[in-house]
C-alpha cells in the first residue's frame, strides 16, 4: 500500500451518535418524534438484512441517520416530521428503499437549501408546498422532483430551470448538495465560511485516495467517471460561492476557461481546483487565502 492510500481513514463509527439519538428522542416523550425515529430505525433495519453489497449497505445506514439527524434536530415540528415519515414509507413500498433514500436526501435539501430551515426564520409555506407536492406525487404514484423559489413580488413558483440550465443556480443548487453531502460523512454541517473549506480539504484527503481516480477520464460514461464528476461539481461549487459570499466573486463564462469565478481582474478556475484535489492535492482553502490576498 502506498503512503498515501495508508493516509486514507474510514467514515467514523456512529454508534454512539446513534444510540445518543435514539436515546434523547425517546426521552422527549414526544409521540411524533418518536414516530419519525422509529421510520428510520426500521429503515436502517432493512438496509442491514437486504440484499446490498457491504459498501451500499454503509453508504446506506449512514445516509438514511444522516437524515434523521439532520431532521430531528432541526425546526420541524411533529406534525411535519410526520408527513416526511409518510412521505418516506410511501417511497419505500413504490420505489424500493434505495430510490426512497433518494428522495429522501432530496428532501433533506430543498429543506435545507430552499426553505432556509437552519436558518433564524424558516419559510414554512416554501416548506409545506414541497411537503404536499411529494404527498401528492406519491398518492397518483407519478414521483417526479420539483424545485420551487419565490419570484420578485414573493409568490412560490415552480424553478426546475436550476438544475436544468448551466449557470449561477445551478450552480448554488450543487453547493447545497455539497453542504448536504458533507453533513452524510461528518453528521455536521459547512457553512460557507473560508474555515470550512479547511474542513473540506480534509475530508477529501481524509477519505478519497488519489490513486482512485487519477487515471480516470472525467468526460466518460463509466461508474467512477460519473463519481469524480459529481464530487467535483459540487466541491468546484461550494468554493465558487465561498469566493461570491466572502470575497465578492461572481460567476462568469469565457470560451477558454467555461464557467469561473472573477474576483477584480483575476479568473478562478474552481471545477479545476476541485478535479485537481481528487486526482492530486486539495488545496481550496489555500486558494481561499491566496485569493484574499488579491
Amino acid at each position: 500500500m502506498s503512503n498515501e492510500s495508508s493516509r486514507i481513514r474510514p467514515l467514523r463509527d456512529i454508534t454512539e451518535e446513534y444510540r445518543s439519538l435514539f436515546n434523547k428522542t425517546i426521552d422527549s416523550k414526544d409521540r411524533d418524534r418518536i414516530g419519525f425515529l422509529l421510520v428510520f430505525y426500521n429503515w436502517i433495519d432493512d438496509f442491514m438484512r437486504g440484499g446490498f453489497d457491504e459498501n451500499e449497505k454503509a453508504f446506506a445506514i449512514r445516509s438514511a441517520f444522516a437524515i434523521a439527524k439532520r431532521l430531528l434536530e432541526s425546526k420541524l415540528d411533529g406534525a411535519r416530521l410526520s408527513k416526511i415519515g409518510q412521505i418516506i414509507e410511501e417511497s419505500k413500498s413504490i420505489r424500493g428503499d434505495m430510490d426512497a433514500l433518494f428522495i429522501a436526501e432530496h428532501l433533506k435539501l430543498q429543506f435545507f437549501e430552499d426553505c432556509k430551515l437552519d436558518s433564524e426564520n424558516p419559510d414554512w409555506e416554501l416548506i409545506d408546498k414541497y411537503l404536499n407536492h411529494w404527498m401528492n406525487s406519491l398518492k397518483e404514484k407519478e414521483i417526479g422532483i420539483k424545485y420551487y423559489c419565490r419570484d420578485e413580488n414573493g409568490e412560490i413558483i415552480e424553478d426546475n430551470e436550476r438544475v436544468l440550465t448551466t449557470g449561477p443556480s445551478f450552480f448554488r443548487h450543487c453547493a447545497a448538495e455539497c453542504v448536504e453531502w458533507f453533513f452524510n460523512m461528518e453528521l455536521k454541517p459547512i457553512d460557507y465560511t473560508p474555515e470550512s473549506l479547511m474542513e473540506l480539504d480534509r475530508v477529501v484527503d481524509a477519505h478519497w485516495p488519489r490513486e482512485l481516480f487519477r487515471d480516470i477520464s472525467i468526460n466518460s460514461d463509466e461508474p467512477q467517471s460519473i463519481v469524480l464528476l459529481k464530487l467535483v461539481l459540487m466541491t468546484g461549487s461550494y468554493l465558487g460561492e465561498v469566493l461570491v459570499r466572502r470575497l465578492g466573486g461572481r460567476w462568469e463564462k469565457s470560451e477558454d476557461l467555461g464557467w469561473h469565478i472573477r474576483i477584480k481582474e483575476t479568473r478562478i478556475n474552481v471545477f479545476n481546483i476541485a478535479e485537481k484535489a481528487f486526482r492530486e492535492t486539495s488545496s481550496f482553502y489555500e486558494t481561499f487565502k491566496l485569493l484574499e490576498k488579491t
